[in-house]
């Protein structure tokens, strides 16, 4: 095991424990309790600190302190949002004690919404926020997993287990088919494109989650029609840390881990295969061997882990800074896999001539190195347990291989001699002016510049001597894939905030212009028939056949919007928003939208008749409509570019054969798809605020959906083609609860629960009145060509599982005999016959055909659950959240792929699926609904625990945790997970050789100064 980059961590402690050592000269120690002076309760995390200094500390859950200050200070100053601050002489105490009184106006929560910030109850659309501390603190790589479980209406699972893998995000269900059904990211006020890279596994890896200090999530159409044509999907905006509290900070956080494989693909052992090879197939005994090899242990490993994050903050006059350095190394639990991150962030604000202007800089940037498994999976799940490892006669490397190039090969050999490397340079930032004239009250004019720039390559080397080269025409290959994305952009626009006390109201009106210009360019090479592989990965001067290749993409979006709100007698409230967007990736003719939403707030808490209600604290009811578009498709689809033809198309002149060129398959109407909310919702609050919520209700239409449908033949010299096929609705309910269930002196516990279901369903499908049609086929699987087992079809959810019914016995177990006695075993003796005959074809017609597949069920869950407890004891803390699914179905395509006896009588022994013994299959079943299971589950995904030293001089925090990831998962699903699919939307619950998932234990410390 490889301990990489070890002397970071030596850098960033020694850098913390010198800091500490130059402050902790000539102090003495004050300690007291901070509380509220109206009800004494504790003030957890009030800021206490030595006016001119850079001394501070902050109390913990009891609202207790102890601070280390300099023996010439004669005062200290406590402050706590909503709350008074106080500076409070010294005079010689060692014991400080402070009541601050409640504010007069209590400063409410800022919420990030698009182009500005309101204060939370001002805001009309469905909107959460979750802070950095609510957050999951899991061993994740990408920031995109901290949302797991935390919102009611946004799913969020990851797509596999290989580190910093990319989530599978859907917030109120998926909004389209074929275009991208991924929310839009938003960091730092730049819209990123969301599109993953050859190099990498998640565009989000760049970004190191210590940075983050809140998450924002807009769902309805009220809150997102601000991003126009990007919003349907919902918009996650990202806001980083900057400077706060007073004088300088130093914070570091550290951390190691371990991973191990949660659960394995059931196959057979040795025993067990020897017996069903000497059943099913005895003329292959011959070919067993003597070994006892368990494949899949032989591609797993334990997956060390590090990571390292440092802040450094200061607060001047007039400026404020942080900078921030990280290190991240996560060893996947598949041999050669792997993900290392080195990110730098700097943010900077400065406030000039009396704070009229401000300007705001954020940068980052981020080297991150993914390293890939080589495809093991099948192999190391067929390949015959009875065979070694290595065989020193072998030709293939010194490796044990079959003779037939149709049989597994070797997945040891795979990992070990490969070579698959991506490396990703990234880096966003933007500058901001903000100019507020003394002349005009209110009035506030804004410019940034933002970019997002990504470059990378991606080196794959396959030796000569690896079975599949060996068996090829030209052995060895080498391939580089290059790619170089730039995102710019500039957003130009006017705020006026402004009270009209005369008639009780007040105005927030922004109108501004953006535009958002992308590149991308990839320039790659193939090199085959290597004469050495001495040279490995590094060089192509012995490759016998090359191929260069370069494509380059322009994407261009220019928008004007305008959201003015409205306020009257502090509790009547509507916004409207409106963009209009203009979109390259459409033609001429439907290249712009316009994205217009409305919303209706009411503060009824507010109102005379309910102020003697003690209990209740919040109560509003909103009402909102809206349309946003999806430009999340391929690049001039609406035009025939001509492209090369492949090899296989190439045409006989004479002694010679020419390429050929082609037009790509186009469709010159594509236009927006549409997506229209409405959205009824209630926040609530009782008991001054211990208990808050909120209930939503909404309808979501999507119109003009995108999908590739089958063609014609001969039609765009193509059998398939994008373009808008007909109509989906979305609707659900969402519930939230957020409770301090208790807080005592020394104990509390806060929890937070949210439930959603959402109900889908595809409305139309415009395809003509197509005999026998039934639906569009998709969900592709392995086994046998160009199978697929879902189905869109009207009326029911997208991507529904579409199969036959298997017949079944008295015990519920699908049979597999001759029933009809013609000697044979097929379709007809193993499933129901459900249509096909009568007046409306949906009668038995005593013959067993497509017309006889049916929906057997939905990747898309019922109900999603989110529970979240945060306890602490004194110095202990304690969390943890539960995540449930309810209500879906995962189509194995492990087990229908591998779980039949076939296999073992094919070019070579091969194991099988543990179903194949419970089943008896000999032949496959891909389309029986045997295979379509129920996938509820009930998973821990994490829990922490911790405990915070105090008293140390010139620390403010110290805290060490342990915690573990992915501790249990509760499920009547017979695989290995039952999360399987995305982020695409091409392969949602289909289980096929999914990279297994860990679970991790992590051990690390935090440290504030």
């Amino acid at each position: 095991m490889q301990y990489r980059h070890s002397i970071l961590t030596l850098v960033f402690l020694g850098l913390a424990l010198c800091v500490g050592a130059v402050q902790a000269q000539d102090r003495q120690e004050i300690t007291g309790t901070v509380t509220a002076a109206d009800d004494d309760s504790p003030l957890p995390g009030a800021n206490v600190s030595v006016p001119g200094t850079t001394v501070g500390t902050a109390t913990n859950a009891q609202g207790q302190y102890s601070l280390r200050v300099p023996t010439d200070a004669d005062s200290l100053r406590f402050s706590f949002v909503g709350f008074q601050a106080q500076t409070v002489a010294i005079m010689g105490r060692t014991t400080v004690d402070v009541a601050l009184a409640p504010a007069a106006q209590q400063i409410d929560e800022l919420v990030v919404v698009g182009y500005g910030s309101q204060e939370e109850r001002d805001v009309t659309g469905t909107v959460s926020k979750v802070s950095a501390g609510d957050l999951n603190q899991s061993a994740t790589v990408s920031p995109d997993q901290a949302l797991s479980g935390k919102i009611a209406g946004v799913q969020v699972s990851a797509s596999s287990g290989a580190p910093g893998s990319q989530s599978f995000i859907r917030i109120r269900g998926a909004t389209s088919v074929n275009a991208d059904s991924q929310p839009l990211f938003v960091i730092d006020g730049v819209p990123l494109s969301n599109e993953p890279n050859t190099a990498g596994r998640n565009p989000l890896n760049f970004l190191n989650p210590s940075d983050i200090d809140n998450i924002t999530v807009l769902k309805d159409a009220s809150a997102t029609a601000i991003y126009g044509a990007r919003g349907a999907n919902g918009v996650i905006l990202i806001e980083t840390k900057q400077a706060e509290g007073d004088g300088a900070r130093v914070s570091y956080s550290g951390s190691v881990s371990s991973s191990i494989v949660a659960d394995n693909i059931d196959v057979l052992g040795r025993e067990a295969f020897v017996d069903m090879v000497q059943e099913r197939a005895p003329s292959q005994v011959s070919e067993l061997g003597n070994a006892n090899t368990d494949w899949q242990e032989a591609t797993q490993r334990n997956g060390f882990g590090q990571e390292h994050s440092i802040g450094i903050s200061r607060n001047y006059e007039d400026s404020d800074v942080r900078l921030s350095l990280g290190y991240l190394d996560q060893e996947g639990v598949l041999e050669t896999s792997s993900t290392e991150r080195m990110s730098a962030s700097l943010r900077y604000n400065q406030f000039l001539f009396d704070d009229q202007l401000t300007i705001r800089t954020n940068l980052r940037g981020a080297k991150t190195e993914d390293q890939f498994e080589p495809g093991v999976l099948g192999n190391a799940t067929l390949f015959a347990p009875t065979q070694p490892i290595r065989d020193v006669n072998s030709e293939f490397g010194g490796f044990f291989e079959w003779e037939s190039g149709n049989a597994e090969s070797n997945p040891v050999a795979q990992y070990i001699l490969t070579s698959n490397v991506g490396e990703n340079w990234r880096s966003l930032g933007n500058i901001e002016a903000e100019y507020q004239p003394n002349f005009v009250e209110g009035l506030s004019a804004r410019l940034k510049f933002g970019y997002d720039v990504t470059t990378g390559e991606r080196e794959f080397f396959a030796p000569s001597n690896l079975k599949s080269e060996v068996l090829s025409a030209n052995p060895g290959t080498i391939e580089r894939a290059s790619f170089t994305r730039t995102n710019t952009l500039l957003d130009a626009y006017l705020n006026y905030d402004r009270g009209l006390e005369p008639i009780n109201s007040s105005i927030d009106v922004t109108a501004g212009y953006s535009y958002q210009d992308f590149y991308e360019e990839y320039p790659e090479f193939t090199g085959q028939g290597l004469s050495t592989d001495i040279f490995g990965p590094n060089s192509t001067d012995p490759a016998s056949e090359t191929n260069t290749f370069v494509t380059e993409i322009p994407n261009r979006l220019i928008s004007g919007f305008l959201r003015a709100n409205y306020t009257f007698l502090d509790r009547y409230l509507l916004t409207f928003t409106v963009r209009r967007d203009g979109s390259s990736r459409f033609g001429p003719e439907n290249r712009w939208g316009t994205f217009p939403s409305g919303a209706l707030a009411w503060r009824a808490h507010q109102e005379p008749f309910l102020e003697d209600v003690d209990a209740l604290s919040n109560l509003k009811l909103r009402l909102s409509w809206g349309r946003t578009g999806n430009q999340e498709i391929g690049d001039f689809l609406y035009a025939p570019l001509w492209v090369p033809g492949g090899p296989r198309a190439q045409v006989q002149f004479g002694d010679r054969f020419v390429s050929t060129v082609r037009p790509n398959a186009a469709d010159e109407t594509l236009q927006w798809e549409e997506t229209t909310t409405t959205n009824v919702g209630v926040d609530y609050g009782f008991l001054d605020g211990r208990i808050t919520g909120s209930f939503e209700y909404y309808i979501k239409d999507t119109d003009d959906l995108l999908f590739t449908v089958p063609v014609a033949g001969g039609a765009n010299l193509s059998d398939r083609v994008l373009t808008n096929i007909g109509s989906m609705r979305n609707q659900g309910v969402e519930a939230s609860i957020d409770a301090q269930i208790l807080n005592t002196g020394d104990f509390s516990w806060n929890a937070q629960l949210n439930a959603s279901t959402n109900s889908n369903e595809l409305l139309q499908l415009n395809r003509g009145n197509v005999e026998g049609f039934q639906g569009i086929s998709t969900g592709f699987i392995s086994g046998g060509v160009g199978n697929t087992i879902q189905i869109l079809q009207e009326g029911e959810p997208v991507n529904s599982f579409f199969t036959f019914r298997h017949k079944r016995d008295d015990n519920g177990d699908p049979i597999y005999e001759d029933v009809n006695g013609d000697g044979t075993i097929d379709e007809q003796d193993l499933y129901v016959d459900i249509a096909g005959g009568g007046e409306n074809g949906n009668e038995p017609d005593g013959q067993i055909n497509e017309d006889d597949r049916t929906v057997t069920g939905s990747p898309q869950p019922d109900w999603v659950l989110g529970h979240t407890s945060q306890m602490s004891f004194r110095n202990v803390d304690l969390s943890f959240t539960l995540r449930a699914h309810l209500g879906q179905q995962v189509y194995n395509n492990v087990a229908s792929n591998f779980g039949h006896f076939n296999n073992v009588r094919s070019f070579a022994p091969s194991n099988v699926h543990e179903s194949a013994l419970e089943n008896g299959f000999e032949t496959p079943q891909y389309f029986s609904d045997v295979y379509v299971e129920d996938a509820d589950f009930l998973r821990l995904d994490n829990i922490s625990l911790g405990y915070t030293i105090g008293s140390i001089p010139s620390v403010n925090q110290l805290r060490i945790f342990a915690r573990a990831s992915n501790l249990f998962v509760l499920t009547g699903y017979s695989g290995p997970d039952p999360e399987v699919g995305g982020p695409g939307a091409s392969n949602i619950g289909i289980d096929d050789q999914i990279y297994p998932r860990s679970r991790t234990f992590t051990a690390g410390i935090n440290l504030q100064m």
